[in-house]
């Protein structure tokens, strides 16, 4: 059964369809892995392929939504990618993109699932500046 979540990310896939900027569908298999290890060669292939494509946004002038680049980040958190999720955001920052509530979410729950709580509270911190 699929979780409410999934359900939800799909029907935005479909919609972010019809955008020019729309995240490539192999980029987004990671969020729906089949029944083979997230160790085996293909989804190594696929999560080459979401950094690929998440690089090839950030050379984009203008740059994507960054809603674009959340659904590649969630993916990858999704799948347990913390670190990669991590520096991918380091990139996005460096590019002067700004995060939205969701990204810090997204960076947040990577913070979590790897233990690092010190930098999680800080991520929380940044989430409750954005707040009004």
């Amino acid at each position: 059964m699929l979780s409410f979540s999934r359900i939800l990310l799909r029907c935005a896939l479909q919609i972010s369809k019809l955008s020019p900027y729309s995240v490539p569908h192999s980029a987004l298999r990671l969020c729906f892995p089949s029944t083979s290890s997230l160790h085996s060669p293909s989804q190594s292939q696929l999560l080459d392929e979401a950094v690929d494509s998440f690089t090839r946004m950030l050379s984009m002038r203008p740059p994507p939504s960054i809603i674009q680049f959340n659904k590649i980040l969630g993916s990858l958190a999704k799948t347990n990618h913390f670190l990669t999720t991590i520096s991918l955001f380091q990139q996005l920052q460096a590019r002067g993109i700004a995060p939205d509530l969701f990204t810090l979410n997204i960076l947040l729950n990577c913070c979590c699932g790897m233990g690092r709580m010190t930098l999680a509270f800080s991520v929380l911190a940044r989430i409750f500046r954005m707040v009004p």
